[in-house]
């Protein structure tokens, strides 16, 4: 009975999980615990989670207020804290995007917001770097990976499919043969044409130069019940033209040499390509000459070199000069010309008071009408005309107001006065007289003497 009793003790000790310690050894001294006894990991340390009310700690509070800097309340609560607020974006809109990753065949970019997309890497002409600010234009939603598509602005679409084109896109077109007014093209399997007026920014007379070549076009029309596809070539250029004005203008400062192209003559001057912006040289920015015509100076495709003279800012027009560049004709005019010498010039004009002169490039002077003869001169054609070639003396030289006084009668003899010629008559020595020019036939009296009656009495006269 009592080894029953001391068996179910043992039991019962084993099920609480305690034992009593062996007779004869102290407690603690075992270091190998009994067979059978189970071990009791040691607890593990709790995570305090933070409390509501309490506040945090500074390297949280830190973080928070880093992440919500510059955020306003109406980011907070729509849950853009931290993120650029816009509108949802719409299929053609542009916008700025950054690349956030790349792949073998896509550009990852992030469009502000939660929102992201992919660009076809091909459409980069050089690989992008990461953090790097692209635009791009929105063409798309991929509800399977929940991303926009992209594509980059001047690059073109692949088309297949009247669903596919809209007004405005730019596609890749193949131009196939000349029609009238314009070239048949294809865009991947659809037919379109293009105005021959929408080939180039400047009038075309063939366009046979442009057969089986692949140009960037806009979609102007898109009609797929008619089967109508215009595209502008046109369109592509201006706005590449534009993009290059705008880099252009922020380089060019007045002052700045450039060269150029020059692309029109007009009669009141010329227009210069100088590389994305068109500046006008004006006719009288031309020559130091007068010139009637810009065509007297420069021609339609020369390369010319001209200075900037003036830039609107408002409305972008640029002012140039092509005669800045030529030596000025009238530095150093009074060793040119000195006071008291003679020159020969050319008559190039005539006015009331007198005539101009024209004595080398770009240098005239004026002969007053008292000036032109030793006696009165009443009309100054009267004395030199438009083209005579003649030799004046230098009266007077302004350089600052570029004038030069001129005189035609202080290189001609002076006529003789009256007393001078009487004087030159005295010392002449006496010569005969020359005869009559007519010839005496009567000789004697005149018939009827001087003593005849008259006849006035008959008629009550008194001779």
């Amino acid at each position: 009975m009592k080894a029953a009793a001391a068996g179910q003790g043992a039991k019962a000790d084993a099920a609480s999980g305690t034992e009593k310690p062996a007779k004869g050894k102290k407690e603690g001294k075992d270091k190998h615990p009994p067979r059978g006894k189970q071990i009791v990991p040691p607890p593990k340390p709790q995570i305090v989670v933070p409390s509501k009310r309490a506040p945090l700690s500074d390297d949280l509070e830190e973080m928070l207020a880093r992440e919500l800097a510059g955020s306003g309340l109406e980011e907070i609560l729509g849950g853009q804290a931290g993120m650029p607020m816009r509108e949802a974006l719409v299929e053609g809109q542009r916008v700025q995007a950054k690349v956030i990753k790349k792949s073998v065949d896509a550009v990852f970019v992030s469009l502000g917001g939660p929102d992201e997309g992919s660009v076809a890497f091909e459409q980069f002409k050089e690989e992008p770097e990461i953090g790097a600010s692209v635009e791009v234009i929105v063409r798309g939603f991929s509800n399977d990976d929940g991303m926009f598509m992209l594509a980059l602005p001047g690059q073109a679409l692949d088309a297949s499919d009247w669903d596919e084109l809209e007004e405005g896109d730019v596609v890749e077109a193949y131009v196939e043969s000349v029609c009238n007014g314009g070239v048949d093209v294809k865009v991947g399997s659809i037919r379109g044409f293009i105005p021959i007026s929408q080939l180039s920014e400047f009038r075309i007379e063939d366009a046979a130069e442009y057969v089986d070549k692949k140009l960037l076009c806009v979609v102007n029309e898109c009609n797929p019940r008619r089967k109508n596809l215009v595209l502008s070539h046109r369109a592509i250029l201006e706005r590449e033209r534009e993009e290059r004005r705008v880099e252009q203008m922020a380089k060019i400062a007045v002052g700045d040499v450039l060269e150029g192209t020059v692309r029109n003559v007009l009669d009141f001057g010329a227009f210069v390509d100088l590389g994305g912006v068109e500046g006008l040289i004006h006719i009288s920015k031309l020559s130091w000459d007068r010139i009637k015509h810009p065509s007297e100076v420069i021609e339609a495709g020369q390369k010319v070199k001209v200075r900037i003279d003036k830039i609107d800012e408002n409305t972008g027009k640029i002012g140039l000069s092509y005669r800045d560049l030529i030596e000025q004709p009238w530095d150093d005019i009074d060793s040119k010309f000195p006071i008291g010498s003679t020159v020969t010039g050319t008559v190039t004009r005539t006015t009331d008071f007198g005539a101009f002169v024209r004595l080398g490039t770009g240098i005239e002077g004026l002969i007053h009408i008292s000036e032109l003869a030793h006696h009165r001169v009443f009309k100054v054609d009267n004395v030199v005309k438009v083209g005579d070639e003649i030799e004046v003396k230098i009266l007077s030289v302004d350089a600052d107001s570029q004038r030069i006084g001129l005189s035609l009668k202080a290189t001609q003899v002076k006529p003789q006065t009256e007393k001078e010629k009487a004087e030159e008559a005295a010392a002449e020595i006496d010569e005969p007289a020359p005869e009559p020019y007519i010839k005496k036939r009567h000789v004697g009296p005149l018939k009827g003497g001087k003593d005849a009656d008259a006849g006035g009495a008959k008629f009550g006269l008194k001779w």
